[in-house]
């Protein structure tokens, strides 16, 4: 079985956005909570959020920046 070299850079991101996953939206609902009664609101808050992250997830992947392979390639 072949061993894939993954970038340290790409799972600090997965690992970020992930713990991001978790945490905003269930922060955002239990913060929500604490101002208002009703669990519809905050629920509904907690799911936006948990959008906003994975939008913003989908951004960062949109904007990196993919390297070739080429750049060992030196031109005389």
């Amino acid at each position: 079985m072949a061993s894939v070299d993954i970038p340290g850079y790409v799972l600090t991101k997965l690992i970020l956005f992930t713990a991001a996953m978790i945490i905003i939206p269930i922060l955002s609902f239990f913060w929500l909570k604490a101002y208002t009664d009703s669990d519809l609101v905050s629920g509904g808050v907690a799911a936006i959020m948990a959008n906003v992250v994975l939008i913003f997830y989908i951004i960062v992947a949109f904007t990196e920046d993919i390297p070739t392979g080429d750049e060992s390639i030196k031109d005389d």
